[in-house]
């Protein structure tokens, strides 16, 4: 689910002090959850000319305020010594 509804593009002649980062410096085969939006440059004439803010990885493993949640163990049953 994106939250990119109500925003408008962000134009590269609005914003000249913005550094503009390549669109290829961001992997094209990437796990969709694991991702955060970025922001496109846009310009005048339609094209999208690279990346104000390039998409970055989510700071998963982040700590709540109950603390870090215990790492569940898939499959694997854990016996106990007699």
């Amino acid at each position: 689910m994106t939250h990119k509804s109500g925003r408008k593009p962000m134009m590269v002649e609005d914003n000249p002090d913005l550094t503009i980062h390549d669109l290829n410096c961001v992997p094209t085969n990437r796990p969709k959850g694991s991702w955060t939006n970025g922001v496109k440059a846009h310009s005048k004439d339609g094209s999208v000319s690279g990346w104000f803010f390039p998409p970055r990885l989510r700071n998963k493993g982040h700590h709540t305020r109950t603390g870090p949640k215990p790492r569940r163990t898939r499959g694997i049953a854990i016996q106990e010594e007699e």
